[in-house]
């Protein structure tokens, strides 16, 4: 007798397998370089952007000490011109030399002071640049300690530092339950309290500040929202406000150095995460930063 002959579920099980062997057969070696190639370029741009955190360092760093000179011998040329200008009162001179007297007194008194003055406020804009720089240089060169972490009492900590302020403009913050992330505790505290500082710094001049920091969960990843009523962003500027010392406007009269936002991002992208923003001119903004949830979906 015969064996039985095979059904064709059966062979139409084994010709797929074949094909589906065969396909890895021929498909493996190519993804495997594709693969090499894709870690090595991801090295490379690791080593760049270790090479451009150490060049920013070391610039910004190095263009501190003719800074500091330029602001210490601007002090000098004030007392100097001081100095001059004592002596030039105090001599007795005749008509034509008294008018060429009162000349000089003038310009030490009106010009001499202007030209300081202007040194002086741009040094010190530019200290405040290089420190930006310094500042943003040292975030991306930290080494992270990640663990898990209570964002309810990291957020809670981060408001409670900016009670005086909060309780200054009137300002009312709610803080929803926020969900457990894996973070480094001082990035993270940082990252909130610019976005924090952000909300109260472009508060609206008609109506109190109104902030709101929720969080929430989806798979992985989990999104922490800080909402405010300010002054609101133009849509033309939504990309560019993460660029460094980018200002809305140019800042006004509202303090800062356009730093704070560019932090955020970077921190967001130390933890492998992301920022996001949604914003209507005139009636407020939300920015959102995206963090690894403390623990996968039905993990341990």
């Amino acid at each position: 007798m015969s064996a039985p002959s095979e059904s064709q579920d059966d062979l139409r099980q084994k010709i797929i397998g074949l094909g589906e062997k065969s396909l890895r057969k021929s498909y493996y070696p190519e993804l495997q370089r594709r693969i090499k190639e894709l870690e090595e370029a991801k090295s490379v741009v690791e080593r760049k952007n270790a090479e451009l955190e150490r060049y920013l360092y070391v610039a910004s760093h190095d263009l501190r000490s003719p800074l500091v000179n330029i602001q210490g011998f601007s002090a000098r040329f004030a007392k100097h011109a001081s100095e001059i200008e004592k002596e030039l009162e105090a001599m007795d001179l005749d008509a034509v030399n008294g008018a060429r007297r009162d000349a000089a007194l003038a310009v030490i008194r009106e010009k001499v002071p202007h030209t300081i003055g202007f040194i002086v406020s741009n040094t010190a804009k530019m200290d405040r640049l290089l420190n930006g720089i310094l500042d943003i240089s040292r975030t991306g060169r930290v080494v992270m300690t990640i663990r898990a972490l209570d964002m309810n009492a990291l957020v809670s900590s981060v408001v409670g530092a900016k009670s005086f302020e909060i309780e200054e403009l009137g300002a009312k913050v709610e803080i929803g339950p926020l969900p457990p992330c894996r973070g480094d505790a001082d990035l993270l505290s940082r990252a909130f309290g610019n976005l924090v500082g952000n909300a109260l710094k472009y508060r609206s001049p008609d109506r109190a500040p109104v902030i709101t920091i929720s969080g929430s969960r989806s798979g992985d990843v989990c999104r922490y929202s800080v909402k405010d009523n300010g002054i609101g962003i133009a849509e033309r500027h939504l990309d560019r406000v993460w660029d460094v010392f980018f200002r809305v406007g140019g800042g006004g009269d509202i303090p800062g150095d356009g730093i704070g936002l560019s932090i955020v991002k970077r921190v967001a992208e130390k933890h492998s995460g992301s920022v996001a923003l949604e914003s209507v001119e005139g009636v407020g903004s939300v920015f959102s930063i995206d963090i690894p949830a403390e623990t996968a979906e039905g993990g341990s």
